[in-house]
């Protein structure tokens, strides 16, 4: 059916319309992709999480907020920390971070990753103050693990997960606290060598 013969004025109204009707799905309809969720927060409270896929959302009442699922790096450079036996490292090394509540995470957006950040370093500071110089050296993939998971019960009420953290770099800086220690391995070795 043509519109010619509706006249200008109509025909314009039509047009109209049309457009109306096109920027209305637009503003209305969201393509949620593979890898992510969509967070719809309904005057302010949480409605639905969104699956992949075509989602439906009510401009000016809805809050729609893209989550990302897919693994995120975490950057832990220069943490400064003390062994259980007093020597002062620095500490580079990364983790890997995933959402695992959507919501969760979309109700702190800002926060959730620095938070992140904060908490993983805190339990890096934490892990050496707990372990010898030695034992540092060399973490044990049950050690870092187990870092991992206590990452995660801090990050959780965020809804993000750590699941793995690797240490690069343990660099100790030659000060007084070295030479001390290096004195007390040197007696531990030597204890050790001449038994109980």
């Amino acid at each position: 059916m043509a519109l010619t013969g509706l006249g200008p004025p109509l025909a314009a109204w039509v047009v109209m319309a049309g457009a109306l009707l096109v920027v209305s799905a637009a503003a209305v309809l969201r393509v949620v992709r593979e890898g992510e969720r969509l967070v719809v927060f309904r005057f302010g409270r949480l409605a639905a999480v969104k699956e992949p896929g075509l989602a439906a959302v009510l401009p000016g009442a809805d809050r729609a907020v893209r989550v990302p699922l897919g693994p995120a790096f975490l950057d832990l450079l220069w943490l400064d920390a003390v062994t259980a036996d007093g020597v002062a490292v620095t500490v580079n090394g990364t983790g890997l971070a995933s959402v695992r509540d959507p919501a969760s995470y979309a109700l702190d957006l800002g926060l959730s990753e620095s938070a992140t950040l904060a908490a993983a370093e805190a339990e890096i500071r934490a892990h050496v103050a707990e372990r010898d110089l030695a034992e540092l050296a060399q973490p044990t993939g049950e050690a870092l693990r187990d870092l991992s998971a206590r990452i995660s019960r801090r990050t959780r009420e965020w809804g993000v997960e750590v699941t793995v953290i690797d240490f690069h770099r343990v660099e100790v800086r030659l000060k007084a606290d070295l030479v001390r220690w290096a004195e007390g391995y040197a007696t531990r070795a030597e204890a050790a060598r001449n038994g109980p």
